[in-house]
């Protein structure tokens, strides 16, 4: 048949049938225009189109007429074996082909008679997915003209879907990256805006996670009117996962604190809570410092590296606190130990392992306990801020300008003198 201009009434379909799936960028109503347009080019009574599930291997019914989602192998079936050769098959009596699956058939009722199926071939020459019509409305099989038609209406099917793909998956990463921006704004603000002022003491804080967000916590939790608790805490790994573990953990801590509470009570407690959740490869390191009037100094430590203690008059004081790690098991029992008292100008400094393990490049040597303690003592007398400060800029000079992998968190403790 001619129409206006002399142009096929076939040939002018494909024209706008091209126009119409170049333009459509959402995946989902695409993939439905082309089954639709497939279905009319034909003249077939259904239609399904599979895509290539490249994690599973599989070939998926991102839409199918007439049937919920199928799922086959690549290799076995007509739509498999077209999506494993690459070739086109046409099929005039679908159950004389020991290639067909007459499950479908069984399962739905339907009757298929005669099947044309063709790959979906991207621009790089790699098959995205197949194309497969049934049953021509007239009762008769499927042509050569029909597999013309459907030709061209593939071509141009798997470059729009190859677009769509990456719109689809642009507009994810936005989400993502959107979700990650959010996630980090929430995680900063459970983090302490500035130390507690009280009478006695000062504190200097840092915190930097090596992604956008990260497993490390600290917090100050006063205690009555001039003592205070500081907590520091390290979830394995890094990422949302374990963001969200350690603001569970803050939560739980919260609510559990009262001034009143034994510390080793309170971890004693969390990791009860914390154990019900945590997958058994997931673990959460934990200190808990209770600084009191006349600088008294207990420590309740949960697998995390003891604080570095550093006298005024002495130096370095050398002690182990030791405990496992909150979620390893859940009766474990945690206990309070007593420090000597923190004289005016002592400090104590709390940190995570992403400080002393920041690793310099090439060598990939890691900054380490030692730098990090002739860092404290040679700023020491300059007092909390200026040790955060300079223990955070030699990290970054060891560095390099390299990323950290690992999330890093630092509390400096100084006790002052009480009318200071």
């Amino acid at each position: 048949m001619m129409i206006s201009g002399g142009m096929p009434e076939d040939l002018e379909r494909i024209v706008r049938v091209c126009l119409a799936l170049g333009s459509e960028r959402d995946l989902d109503r695409l993939l439905d225009l082309i089954l639709r347009e497939a279905c009319a080019l034909v003249r077939a009574d259904r239609a399904t189109l599979f895509l290539i599930d490249s994690l599973s291997g599989e070939l998926v019914s991102r839409i199918a007429q007439g049937a919920g989602e199928i799922r086959m192998p690549i290799g076995r079936g007509i739509a498999g074996t077209v999506a494993a050769s690459g070739k086109a098959i046409n099929i005039a009596q679908a159950h004389d082909d020991e290639r067909f699956d007459s499950d479908n058939d069984r399962r739905s009722g339907y009757q298929t008679r005669s099947i044309l199926c063709l790959p979906l071939v991207d621009h790089r020459d790699v098959v995205v997915g197949v194309i497969q019509v049934l049953n021509r409305l007239d009762g008769q099989a499927f042509g050569l003209h029909d597999e013309h038609l459907l030709a061209a209406l593939c071509a141009q099917a798997a470059v729009s879907i190859g677009s769509a793909r990456l719109m689809e998956a642009e507009l994810e990463r936005q989400r993502f990256a959107r979700d990650l921006e959010l996630a980090r704004t929430i995680q900063l603000s459970l983090q302490p805006h500035e130390p507690p002022a009280i009478p006695g003491w000062r504190f200097a804080g840092f915190g930097r996670s090596c992604d956008q967000t990260g497993g490390d916590y600290y917090d100050f939790l006063p205690v009555g009117a001039d003592g205070c608790d500081v907590v520091i805490g390290d979830v394995s790994g890094h990422g949302i996962g374990s963001a969200l573990l350690m603001s569970t953990a803050r939560a739980s801590l919260r609510a559990l604190h009262a001034p009143t509470a034994d510390p080793g009570a309170i971890l004693t407690r969390l990791n009860s809570l914390l154990e019900q959740d945590m997958a058994d490869d997931t673990f959460m390191s934990f200190l808990y410092a209770r600084l009191g009037t006349d600088g008294a100094c207990a420590l309740v430590n949960a697998g995390h590296e003891p604080p570095l203690f550093h006298r005024v008059e002495t130096g370095f004081d050398e002690f182990e606190v030791g405990g496992l790690l909150l979620g390893m098991l859940p009766d474990m029992s945690y206990e309070m130990t007593a420090m000597p008292p923190l004289n005016p100008g002592d400090l104590m400094v709390l940190f995570t392992d992403g400080i002393f393990e920041a690793q310099a490049s090439p060598d990939f040597v890691q900054f380490g306990i030692e730098r990090m303690r002739a860092v404290v003592a040679q700023h020491a007398r300059h007092g909390a801020a200026a040790v955060r400060d300079a223990v955070v800029s030699a990290v970054d000079t060891w560095l390099g300008g390299q990323p950290q992998h690992d999330d890093m968190t630092l509390v400096v403790v100084e006790r002052l003198r009480v009318d200071a």
